[in-house]
């Protein structure tokens, strides 16, 4: 089989532009979807469309040396595979963290400058009724595996928590309420030679979905600072080679709490493709290919709004208006990423 510069894993919106990003740098893309109807189907070089099987990876694996994610929701076997066969980025220790709720919290709280929500680990439904004494009577419910877009979360507090004694307890987390005062990301892209980190952009979030990216975030020189050093050292502690999206709470007194990591390109970052000299998509690649990553060097202040379902009826309108990416996704549902568009602030 032809080999490709670059294996992808996930061909969905995020990996359509790692391909575009590829295609920039004069390389070529491979991407593994387990979809038939995906983003990057129109912009990689090779495709292999597979349910994650062993005669379906092992093709994608030979397709290329250097392999990076566009999703987190990939099965354990399937990434250490490639991670002992092959190069990935980041590697499969990095996802696995970053997979797993409770492991995710238990690994950033083990970082001396890193605090979370206070959590438990709920197995049952005694656990929960313990949990939610502990937390004051109230807590958001979490799976700790494949959640995404407020999938697989739950409010629950002393009224309605007698709802979930018959309720499957797979693995779940259950966190504290915060009062925070906003959402804020960073994303760094590091080697072993040096990083660059993308300065704190502020999120709005309806029914848990991500509808508003704004840069600059809204905060202090010190709160920001503070939210770099702390997306620093958590990709340090983790060793990465790649990008990670470091998601955080902006409490009252100006504290920080993380969220949740996501080691791939993050839709908060999609306003880089307009308002930086380089993306994050491209300083990806530079991470893997290059040995260097480049600093963003921000041009403009400026806002990304994502395009949710129904809303991408007005695509038409909203190419005229305004720099619009569509993320060519054949049906169109609720509360599914259609596209987004990016606006001078």
């Amino acid at each position: 089989m032809k080999k490709f510069d670059l294996g992808i894993i996930g061909g969905g919106q995020l990996g359509m532009f790692i391909c575009q990003a590829a295609k920039e740098l004069s390389l070529t893309s491979v991407v593994y979807s387990n979809t038939e109807d995906f983003s990057a189907q129109r912009f990689c070089d090779h495709f292999i469309v597979g349910n994650y099987s062993n005669e379906s990876i092992n093709e994608f694996i030979e397709s290329s040396d250097l392999f990076t994610i566009e999703t987190e929701n990939i099965p354990k076997t399937v990434l250490r595979k490639i991670n002992r066969r092959k190069k990935l980025f980041p590697n499969s220790d990095i996802i696995e963290i970053c997979q797993n709720r409770f492991e995710e919290k238990n690994f950033l709280n083990s970082i001396d400058n890193v605090s979370t929500a206070k959590f438990r680990l709920v197995k049952n439904f005694k656990d929960l009724e313990e949990s939610l004494k502990f937390l004051g009577n109230q807590g958001i419910l979490k799976s700790c595996k494949f959640g995404y877009d407020g999938k697989g979360q739950y409010f629950i507090n002393k009224l309605n928590y007698r709802e979930f004694e018959k309720f499957s307890f797979d693995e779940f987390i259950i966190e504290e309420v915060l009062d925070f005062k906003k959402e804020i990301s960073v994303i760094i892209c590091k080697t072993n030679q040096n990083f660059s980190i993308y300065p704190p952009v502020e999120n709005l979030h309806k029914n848990s979905i991500l509808r508003k990216t704004t840069y600059p975030a809204k905060i202090n020189k010190r709160t920001s600072e503070n939210a770099k050093n702390i997306a620093l050292s958590i990709s340090s502690k983790l060793g990465l080679v790649g990008i990670l999206t470091v998601e955080m709470f902006v409490m009252k007194d100006n504290s920080i709490l993380v969220n949740e990591l996501a080691p791939r390109p993050h839709n908060s970052g999609h306003w880089s493709l307009d308002f930086c000299e380089t993306s994050q998509f491209k300083n990806l690649i530079l991470s893997i290919f290059d040995g260097k990553v480049k600093n963003p060097n921000p041009t403009q202040n400026c806002k990304m709004i994502n395009i949710i379902g129904a809303d991408y009826k007005k695509k038409e309108q909203l190419k005229k208006a305004y720099k619009f990416y569509d993320y060519f996704k054949g049906e169109i549902r609720p509360l599914r990423k259609m596209g987004h568009y990016t606006i001078k602030n």
